[in-house]
């Protein structure tokens, strides 16, 4: 399954309190309200044995690809739901591809079945010699926009835990708090004209973070 190509733009702030963001961005032209129940998101990035994907970004490469199993909630020691997503992204543009991974729902994410799962994944998108890199988890607000055609969300409290090799038993924390507001690409103009109190867009990626602040590099 697939969804429509969209532009994504991120702000990244550093301890900043997420009140004052939430606040801004409900006091914005847009009017953004909350859209879904907060969640904790959950990843597992893959990557192969030259991190391509990690290179690609840092180089700034304007076609990429990630590769990600992502669950839901507070289960970061058990898959509920996993999927397996592969987001594409074009200058600003992206778009995901998903691919059902319903025989781990309710498995223990331990070294037989995370191997189990990354030969599972090899096969499903035909891709060789990819493997888990890491772990992240964090906190998500979902907002949309009052006419329902921008959607925002504010990730914090971030961890990352390395799993290449083995798995770490410990998180590693960041302040960082991440914005990323999402529209179709028709509205580029308008957003840009209406949308105030935000002054720079910053490159973030949390599986970039996760491998610096694992010391992979």
């Amino acid at each position: 399954m697939n969804n429509y190509l969209r532009l994504e733009r991120k702000w990244v702030f550093n301890n900043s309190d997420k009140i004052t963001l939430l606040s801004n961005l409900i006091n914005s032209n847009f009017f953004f309200q909350e859209q879904f129940e907060e969640r904790f998101v959950n990843n597992i990035y893959y990557d192969n044995l030259v991190f391509t994907a990690a290179f690609d970004n840092l180089a700034g490469i304007s076609s990429r690809e990630k590769i990600r199993v992502r669950w839901y909630g507070d289960t970061i020691d058990l898959f509920k739901n996993p999927v397996l997503e592969r987001k594409i992204k074009k200058n600003f543009y992206g778009y995901k591809k998903y691919y059902s991974l319903s025989k781990f729902d309710k498995k223990i994410i331990n070294e037989k079945n995370l191997s189990y799962l990354t030969e599972n994944i090899n096969q499903l998108i035909e891709y060789k010699h990819l493997n888990p890199v890491s772990i992240t988890k964090y906190k998500r607000i979902y907002l949309i926009s009052s006419n329902n055609l921008i959607r925002a969300t504010l990730d914090y409290d971030i961890k990352y835990k390395k799993v290449l090799n083995y798995i770490e038993n410990f998180f590693l924390n960041v302040s960082d708090i991440v914005l990323e507001i999402k529209y179709p690409h028709y509205l580029d103009s308008y957003l840009r004209n209406h949308l105030s109190g935000i002054n720079r867009i910053s490159k973030n990626s949390k599986y970039l973070k996760s491998l610096i602040n694992s010391n992979f590099y």
